[in-house]
């Protein structure tokens, strides 16, 4: 496991239960609850995006994100 790829993991174990939001590309990003990770992909629940539009969970490939910063 790289270096890059432990503190990914560390960071998002701390974050789990909580609030977050999501960049993916340029112009999209999500915020909710996040529920469980791993290598490939990030699992949100009680999802909300940029317009307000609501999704009980998203599943987002960790390679697609751009950021993510705890709410």
């Amino acid at each position: 496991m790289s270096e890059k790829q432990y503190l990914l993991d560390k960071t998002l174990e701390r974050w789990k239960g909580m609030r977050v939001a999501v960049g993916i590309g340029s112009e999209i990003s999500f915020s909710g609850i996040l529920e469980d990770f791993d290598e490939e992909i990030i699992l949100l629940r009680n999802v909300t995006d940029y317009a307000g539009n609501k999704a009980r969970e998203l599943i987002v490939k960790i390679d697609e994100v751009n950021w993510i910063t705890l709410l």
